[in-house]
């Protein structure tokens, strides 16, 4: 029986029986006896050694103990010392076998001895098998001075990137030779020989080169400590990579099996084919996690997994890949089509003018235990139960009486498939003569799949009469024709207030209405057109807001047009008595319309641009600052400014009449006609149209022009 020892050969920890250990003893002795003579024979002895440990620790496999064999095998690709000179190998027994035929291939290392800064293009050159290094400084020279020097930030990285040939098996792996004792033992005296010529040479080189010799390895230097850097930050990446991706990983297997009782609702597949899908993801996660503690564990601690690993872990990861690109398309089929079920609901028995809807689960008597307002979904006596995808539509009905339409929807591999999902759906609306109970979420049997079932109830109010939600129910209504799109008096935000139905649409009759004193609105309008005998109040505010003072008759009297941002008011030329008066609260101010109305005051804004026009017996005073102001005036009225602005464009005709005195310009243009008047105070420049009949005045500093 052998004796084992434990043994490290050039940098490599072995295990190794005493046949092969003596064999082995005998070789390097033979070698050592060889180069004795030679100035080299340390680096030399160092270097066969680490390349025999490296072919022996490579031809082992999953072996941990070294034979006989092995050392035997290492030695045929070195060269035994008889092939170049030196003595036969002698061991217990006399032992033949067939010389192997081996040839690497080539490495691409940085060359330095041949180096002029880092030794790239020697590398290059020695790895293409050029045999002149001049062509590719060449070609590295052109290429940077083609690229207007962008290829010096490449010639950086692959400084970086690609190792310098230390060793002479590293050199030789280089050019592509191999690496055997006799063409180690020939570098390495090439070496010395190119060392002493180098320190020959070197007093009179010294003048000319060390400055920048000195230079090349400063950079070099400071090249390979970035380079270090920057693979200590990938590392970190990676193991941060590696601890987030195995914590989802076992989050991920955990909230699998936790939720197992809901898969074969959830799942579209058979409970077989769930389990292989989940396994192909587990997979397909935790491959490249083993893969990066591999890439770490080979860089960090040098360690060399089997050969065969990572082409058997890439083979496992693409077949889990296609089996769950298999078994997607697979559970894609049973989304293909979709179907729908109708049916309505009787409203006849309705005793009141107000329907209520009420959430099923707060009427007193009922199961609290069918769906609650909050989302989510959970298990109970044997269905599935889903708080969510009910959603609640009003219209206005164009009978005279309330009426309800439940839709649900689902899909499935067909449509009659998809019908038959739908169909199976519970969902249970009860009707007491006053209250519609509507659950806030649907349950799906056992057996059946969740095929993405909706559930749409539509509501149709006839005109006139009301409707209320619950404070739980109002979270489920999806949509509404208002006559009012502002949000601020929705049902979401007013739950438990009577909404009417109106010819325009649906109005919460309990909230403020527009025009009440404690109106208040998150929409705003700018764009204001005013028509009738009244007075109103523009004035700058942070919310929107209108009241009307007045009585109730000539309130009655003035219609609102709401439409985008702009606000209408008028009488529809019925007769006020001009005691009416609206004050407009509102963040930003654009554009006024006035024709034949009362008095309109503007005040506190400051705008880019805004536009003035005003008709027939209409008054109208601002105070406010505007960049660039446009009016337009006739029949009569009157403007008065008080502010500030660049430019002033103004066209005044019929007798109307601008006082301007107290707004500041830089720049006017104004145009006068038909006995028109204005006064304007302008600062740099004006520019005058009038005719005979009409008078601009011009204060202020300005050069007019007159047309």
């Amino acid at each position: 029986m052998n004796k084992i020892l434990n043994i490290n050969l050039g940098g490599y920890a072995l295990t190794i029986d005493d046949d092969a250990f003596e064999y082995l003893q005998a070789y390097l002795d033979s070698i050592r006896r060889r180069f004795s003579e030679s100035e080299g024979r340390d680096e030399i002895m160092h270097d066969i050694e680490s390349r025999l440990g490296e072919l022996i620790s490579t031809n082992m496999g999953n072996r941990t103990i070294v034979m006989l064999p092995d050392v035997e095998a290492a030695v045929e690709i070195m060269g035994k010392p008889e092939d170049f000179g030196g003595e036969p190998v002698e061991t217990r027994e006399s032992r033949k076998s067939g010389k192997k035929s081996f040839r690497p291939g080539k490495r691409l290392f940085r060359d330095e001895e041949d180096a002029v800064i880092g030794g790239v293009c020697s590398g290059l050159t020695a790895y293409f098998g050029m045999e002149n290094l001049l062509w590719m400084r060449v070609i590295f020279i052109a290429l940077a001075l083609l690229s207007f020097g962008f290829w010096v930030p490449a010639y950086i990285l692959l400084w970086i990137l690609i190792p310098p040939a230390r060793t002479a098996a590293e050199r030789l792996a280089m050019r592509g030779e191999t690496a055997n004792v006799e063409n180690i033992a020939r570098e390495i005296e090439h070496g010395v020989e190119r060392l002493s010529k180098k320190v020959n040479d070197l007093g009179a080189r010294a003048g000319s080169s060390s400055a920048g010799r000195t230079t090349a390895n400063i950079a070099s230097g400071c090249l390979t400590v970035f380079g270090k850097l920057i693979l200590g930050f990938i590392i970190f990446i990676a193991v941060m990579m590696v601890i987030g991706l195995a914590t989802a990983w076992v989050s991920g297997i955990v909230a699998f099996f936790t939720a197992a009782p809901y898969i074969s609702y959830l799942s579209p597949l058979s409970s077989g084919a769930t389990y292989l899908g989940f396994f192909n993801g587990i997979f397909l996660i935790g491959i490249p996690i083993v893969g990066l503690v591999l890439w770490l564990g080979r860089t960090i601690f040098r360690y060399k997994p089997p050969a065969w690993l990572g082409s058997g872990m890439s083979i496992l990861w693409v077949l889990n890949f296609i089996s769950l690109v298999l078994l997607g398309g697979w559970a894609a089929t049973n989304f293909r089509q979709s179907g729908t079920v109708s049916s309505n609901l009787d409203l006849s028995d309705i005793r009141t003018d107000t329907l209520h809807v009420n959430w099923a689960g707060s009427i007193s008597g009922h199961n609290d235990d069918w769906f609650n307002d909050d989302g989510g979904l959970y298990i109970d006596n044997n269905r599935l139960k889903i708080n969510e995808m009910v959603r609640i539509n009003v219209r206005r009905s164009e009978t005279n009486r309330f009426e309800c339409t439940q839709s649900i929807r689902a899909r499935g591999t067909t449509n009659a498939d998809a019908v038959s999902n739908a169909a199976s759906t519970i969902f249970d609306v009860n009707f007491d003569g006053k209250s519609l109970r509507v659950p806030t979420g649907f349950g799906i049997p056992a057996g059946s799949k969740w095929r993405v079932q909706e559930v749409r109830l539509t509501i149709s109010v006839p005109e006139g009469k009301y409707i209320v939600f619950d404070d739980v129910i109002n979270r489920r209504v999806w949509d509404i024709d208002y006559a009012d799109s502002d949000q601020e008096y929705s049902v979401y935000r007013n739950p438990g207030k009577a909404f009417r139905m109106t010819d325009h649409g649906l109005v919460c009759a309990d909230c403020p209405q527009f025009g009440d004193r404690n109106y208040r609105s998150g929409r705003y309008y700018e764009r204001f057109f005013l028509e009738g005998n009244f007075e109103t109040e523009i004035i700058e505010g942070d919310d929107f807001s209108v009241e009307f003072n007045g009585s109730d008759s000539e309130r009655d009297a003035l219609e609102i047009i709401r439409s985008g941002d702009n606000l209408t008011l008028t009488t529809r030329e019925k007769s006020l008595s001009g005691q009416l008066r609206c004050i407009i609260k509102t963040p930003v101010f654009t554009s006024l319309v006035a024709n034949n109305t009362g008095t309109v005051t503007i005040r506190g804004f400051q705008e880019g641009q805004s536009t003035i026009t005003a008709k027939g017996n209409t008054q109208v005073r601002g105070f406010f600052d505007s960049r660039d102001l446009t009016l337009a005036l006739s029949e009569k009225s009157r403007v008065e400014l008080i502010g500030n602005s660049e430019r002033l464009n103004a066209t005044l005709s019929e007798g109307a009449e601008l006082e301007a005195s107290g707004w500041r310009v830089r720049h006017a243009d104004i145009s006068a006609s038909d006995a028109s008047t204005a006064r304007i105070n302008v600062e740099e420049r004006a520019v005058i149209k009038s005719d005979a009949t009409s008078n601009v005045k011009v204060d202020g500093t300005a050069a007019i022009e007159r047309q």
